[in-house]
């Protein structure tokens, strides 16, 4: 779908209304606001506010929304038109025009007015809980309608337990979007690629319908990722395009992802600080390093907090002991119920798109684990480092 079909233009249309009725509020001539808005919305745009999404979250776009507040607020003390305060109502007007925005597109979506019907290519674990999720929840945008076979098992036993229909093979994908008037996919491949895969997703992003996928064994034809990933339930998903954006679109854009990086960071670091100063005092440790599950069988390592205080128990017979996680505290279980156990991940997220100017690497490789339960014992990072 072109991005004239997307949440994007409406997104930039309220940007400029909310930096210009910022500007007129605050008194400052005509030329200095239109420059300060020209340069907000650059600023936002750099930073992904106004990419297609199906994941709307004003928390996620703040930082974002405060770099490009700061931009705006720049140009308008520098002709001397306002002072720093304006940058204030600049950016309540920007976080204001974006709820507004994601409201209405979470209503409309709901109402099936802007929910597009989609094809899962793919039938394993992945694929069936990414379909249920876009299933149940309407605000997503994306409405799927049935299943796409890929490998060499039997087609009844891929059908087996599916939500959907299984429409037939990835070999006729396209005529199976035609009979399903979709012009959307989502690839969730559940193992490597084969030949029929390859060539079906290449000769589907060489097609102008909007091509979604699972990192997790994507085959290799030259697609872009010119966005961040967005967590659909527990699967991430990417937006794909054939090419990549220009060299000084791409170097732009990047240097305004590593300012959002950064005033991220001052603002999780200190939350940061205090709850590892909690962790410590309750259980002797901070950081625990645990499997966290990408696709059946498969897991890359994760950094939470640790949640559980290790106690020794003695082996009868011996003359050692062994370590073992004992109850879960208090802070422990406030971090278990906000989520903030997994702030350590974010910030060495934040940390590597620093340090790669946005080019993030590609996924940790895949070690075959299981998804670990509350009760199995964390292990230190201090020992795996070892």
């Amino acid at each position: 779908m072109p991005w004239f079909g997307t949440i994007g233009p409406v997104l930039t249309i309220a940007d400029v209304a909310a930096v210009l009725l910022a500007g007129l509020v605050t008194g400052a001539a005509a030329r200095p606001v239109l420059v300060a808005t020209a340069v907000a919305a650059l600023v936002a745009r750099a930073a992904d506010l106004h990419r297609p999404r199906l994941v709307l979250s004003i928390v996620e776009d703040l930082p974002g929304l405060i770099v490009a507040a700061a931009s705006g607020t720049a140009i308008l003390v520098g002709t001397g038109q306002s002072g720093i305060a304006a940058g204030l109502l600049i950016l309540a007007c920007l976080v204001l025009a974006h709820t507004v925005v994601y409201a209405a597109t979470h209503m409309l979506r709901r109402l099936g007015r802007l929910r597009r019907r989609v094809l899962v290519v793919g039938t394993g674990g992945v694929a069936r809980q990414l379909a249920w999720t876009l299933q149940i929840r309407p605000e997503l945008g994306l409405r799927p309608v049935g299943f796409v076979g890929t490998g060499t098992a039997n087609s009844l036993d891929q059908a087996r337990g599916l939500p959907m229909a299984l429409l037939g093979q990835v070999a006729n994908l396209p005529r199976a979007m035609t009979e399903a008037r979709v012009d959307a996919v989502v690839v969730a491949l559940s193992g490597p690629a084969g030949d029929e895969e390859t060539a079906a997703v290449a000769a589907l992003l060489a097609t102008s319908a909007d091509v979604y996928a699972v990192p997790t064994w994507f085959p290799s034809v030259g697609a872009h990722a010119r966005h961040p990933r967005e967590l659909v339930g527990d699967v991430p998903v990417v937006h794909l395009y054939r090419g990549r954006a220009r060299l000084p679109v791409r170097v732009f854009k990047r240097a305004v992802e590593v300012l959002v990086a950064s005033v991220t960071l001052l603002v999780v670091l200190p939350l940061f600080v205090v709850l590892a100063l909690l962790v410590l005092l309750e259980t002797g440790g901070v950081l625990v390093r645990q499997p966290q599950l990408v696709e059946p069988g498969h897991a890359v390592p994760a950094l939470r907090f640790r949640t559980r205080r290790s106690r020794s128990v003695a082996r009868p017979g011996t003359t050692f002991s062994i370590s073992i996680s004992g109850r879960i505290g208090p802070v422990g279980r406030l971090l278990r119920r906000t989520r903030l156990v997994a702030l350590p991940e974010l910030v060495r997220a934040l940390l590597r798109r620093v340090r790669y100017a946005g080019g993030v690497p590609g996924i940790a490789p895949l070690v075959s684990a299981a998804a670990p339960s509350a009760d199995q014992p964390q292990v230190d990072t201090g020992q795996l480092a070892g």
